[in-house]
């Protein structure tokens, strides 16, 4: 799979938990630099669940993706982000980057 493709099937995927604003009926304008955390605020089920998607999908072992790291139980502590430019390099090379 080139880049493009790669990056396309990754935002796709993103697509699925990027639903409208109840206030502004717009969808969340994701870039590459989008922590799905911080600045998506997405939940951590539906994060854990498109992992899961991602992993399949790419071929990622996901025992390697550490969601904790990313998704701490308590949300007041440090978190690393996880980028959309994350899963694209990640599914790029085959294998989770951030470890």
């Amino acid at each position: 799979m080139v880049r493009q493709d790669i990056e396309q099937a990754v935002y796709s995927l993103l697509a699925e938990y990027n639903g409208r604003s109840l206030l502004t009926f717009r969808r969340y304008p994701l870039k590459h630099s989008t922590d799905l955390n911080k600045d998506f605020r997405m939940d951590p089920l539906d994060a854990y669940e498109l992992l899961e998607k991602y992993s399949e999908r790419f071929g990622i072992d996901p025992k390697s993706i550490s969601f904790q790291r990313y998704f701490p139980d308590d949300f007041s502590e440090p978190h690393k982000p996880l980028t959309v430019q994350l899963l694209i390099d990640s599914a790029e090379v085959g294998c989770w980057l951030d470890n």
